[in-house]
């Protein structure tokens, strides 16, 4: 990927950090897509912070980073036992948490996702990002491809996160739902457009959140209308 943008240090290793998980909200596929978690201080074993919502692509970086995340399971199954996350991929591309497989005692002998609490189905209407690593480094992300609605909205991305010192993916590009976008600009990420061209895709605009009907988000280009360099030039999630 050719990409132009402002260099950053590189992100703190993340190996001796412990998350708790003890609510989760799944998609109508059954996948999970935000959850309820903190921060554990393995020391005392309590809580850095208090429990916040956060999407499920924040967890699966803190994984990636070499963070321990564990599930705690809350009455009527509190008697199970703490069992680790790892990260799965779905159909798609995209990636989000399983339960690592063991044998359980629950009646069918594993324990699984739907013995963890429910998050309400409805969203608060901001969510906090939650994963904020020491002396967190903003990072850039850019935005290879888009899907939108019939009114021209963004609903999804392809993207991933930038090594602006070498000009490189950090990692894979994933499909995921406009509000992970979202979620990083509040942060303060960067988030940059790739528009398609004969050397490959190319860095240009910026991406601002954008709210709409409903109390919805989405995001938008920053700056005046610009040839070939509109959302709907971006190449499409096929």
């Amino acid at each position: 990927m050719t990409y132009q943008g402002a260099r950053a240090r590189p992100l703190d290793g993340e190996e001796k950090r412990y998350f708790s998980v003890s609510k989760v909200r799944l998609s109508s596929a059954g996948s999970v897509t935000h959850v309820l978690w903190s921060e554990i201080n393995p020391a005392s074993n309590g809580d850095v912070g208090p429990p916040v919502v956060v999407p499920v692509a924040e967890v699966v970086e803190a994984i990636h980073g070499g963070a321990h995340v564990a599930a705690i399971f809350l009455p009527p199954h509190a008697h199970l036992p703490e069992c680790a996350f790892e990260v799965i991929e779905r159909w798609d591309g995209s990636q989000t948490i399983d339960l690592v497989k063991r044998a359980g005692i629950t009646p069918n002998g594993v324990a699984n996702i739907q013995n963890l609490a429910t998050l309400a189905q409805d969203p608060p209407p901001r969510e906090v990002r939650a994963y904020t690593p020491r002396a967190r480094v903003k990072k850039t992300y850019a935005v290879s491809q888009v899907a939108l609605d019939e009114d021209g909205r963004v609903t999804d991305v392809r993207w991933g996160s930038v090594n602006t010192v070498k000009n490189v993916w950090a990692g894979p590009e994933v499909i995921a739902p406009v509000a992970d976008v979202v979620a990083a600009l509040q942060a303060g990420d960067r988030v940059f457009a790739l528009f398609p061209s004969v050397h490959g895709h190319l860095p240009d605009r910026q991406f601002a959140q954008a709210d709409y009907d409903g109390g919805r988000q989405t995001i938008v280009l920053v700056g005046p209308a610009a040839y070939e360099r509109e959302i709907h030039d971006m190449d499409r999630i096929g």
